[in-house]
């Protein structure tokens, strides 16, 4: 951030009094950020290899700052903000999942961004931290689904590994093919139990068959229609639940059981630790998300974001500590060394990543789909989850499991 940007800002703080906004009082008439800074992320060894020389490098240059980081494990992160957002304790910035973007703001819990420091960006990735018009953070992390293969076993079942399905309805057909006889082999394997990848792999489905799990107002579920039971049928109909593996389908496509994977980008630096003998291209390679033949394309997304909280007493250094981390060339240092995409604009051509991977991306984005922008998220999340799970494990027949989801969903909405 330039010295005049930051007087910019400084400057700026008592006219948003005067129009009612909350200012930031301890903002110096200087610009100069000081104070010390909480910081709460989801942290791998990859993007710790960025993250923290970018820290070192900062106090050095700004030395009223100090920069306490706290790292927490990917699938605990939303949960210790929420209780810290609670308990009226939460950290200054932090990252932040855009689908929780509209609880938090509703509740008043998050700081909107500073003008400033929202333009550059892929409009979609803005729009997925936006609510009711207010941008709240800066994207960090986006990504768009693929469809994760196994080359070998895809060989191995002679199918061409050239030759990816590219719709639904092959996807089914090559799982058939690719499933052993005792089912500790399968071909597509869905990311089970865990929320997120729940919404992301039934949006997919929902939506391809042409239906919704939310009305477009988001004021009712709609999962008890054809389209969202045709959806839960086709995600009963796939993989073995009965598979397990400490990290999740993850992990049985990296030891060959699973054959196919729907995820993201970050997949591509995360399989080869988890098999050093996953090598991209040779042992696994990635495909266009598939769509069903009669519907529509539909590519799930998301963003994670950088955040300030609205009771941070030195908002104004948390936004120049944002700033200073999404700057062009650290963004390309991001996705060269952890494989995590800041979408800037033009990200397309950014240095460092599998260009496959880019490419697929950015012919993609025009189907992207970040799943509904709801307060109740986390709640629909859940039952969702319960319904795919009752399905996939054979406890509840899709009818029985829409219908269940939509009574919980009216429950909350």
């Amino acid at each position: 951030m330039s010295r005049r940007r930051l007087l910019a800002a400084a400057a700026l703080a008592p006219v948003l009094a005067a129009c009612g906004g909350r200012a930031e009082p301890e903002a110096p008439a200087d610009g100069v950020p000081r104070g010390d800074l909480s910081v709460w992320l989801h942290q791998t060894r990859a993007y710790d290899a960025v993250f923290t020389p970018l820290v070192e490098k900062y106090t050095r240059e700004f030395r009223e700052v100090g920069v306490k980081p706290l790292y927490i494990p990917v699938a605990q992160l939303d949960t210790k903000l929420l209780t810290a957002f609670t308990g009226g304790s939460p950290p200054d910035v932090f990252r932040i999942g855009g689908w929780t973007v509209p609880g938090h703001a509703r509740k008043g819990r998050l700081a909107p961004a500073e003008p400033s420091l929202s333009g550059g960006y892929d409009k979609a990735a803005i729009d997925s931290l936006t609510y009711e018009g207010k941008v709240y953070g800066v994207p960090t992390d986006y990504t768009l689904c693929y469809l994760y293969y196994r080359r070998d076993r895809f060989a191995e079942a002679g199918l061409d590994p050239d030759k990816p399905p590219s719709t639904w309805e092959e996807v089914a057909d090559y799982s058939k093919r690719l499933t052993s006889a005792d089912g500790e082999k399968v071909g597509l394997q869905w990311i089970l139990g865990n929320p997120q990848w729940t919404v992301m792999q039934l949006l997919a489905l929902v939506k391809g068959k042409g239906g919704t799990i939310l009305s477009p107002d988001g004021s009712k579920a709609t999962m008890a229609t054809d389209a969202g039971v045709a959806a839960l049928r086709f995600y009963a109909g796939l993989g073995n639940a009965k598979l397990s593996d400490p990290l999740s389908a993850f992990g049985l496509f990296a030891g060959g059981k699973a054959a196919m994977l729907v995820s993201g980008l970050f997949a591509m630096d995360l399989l080869p630790t988890l098999n050093k003998k996953l090598e991209s291209g040779k042992v696994y390679d990635i495909a266009p998300m598939p769509r069903f033949d009669a519907g529509p394309a539909v590519v799930p997304a998301y963003t994670w974001g950088w955040a300030v909280a609205d009771k941070s007493e030195i908002r104004h250094t948390a936004w120049h500590f944002i700033d200073y981390l999404q700057r062009p060339d650290v963004a390309a240092e991001q996705l060269r060394e952890a494989g995590s995409l800041t979408p800037i604009t033009g990200w397309e051509k950014l240095e460092g990543a599998d260009r496959k991977a880019i490419e697929i991306m950015a012919a993609s984005a025009p189907h992207a789909d970040f799943g509904p922008r709801t307060p109740v998220w986390a709640e629909m999340a859940k039952a969702l989850t319960d319904a795919g799970d009752a399905v996939a494990h054979g406890k509840k027949t899709p009818e029985q499991a829409a219908q269940d989801f939509d009574q919980a969903m009216r429950l909350a909405l």
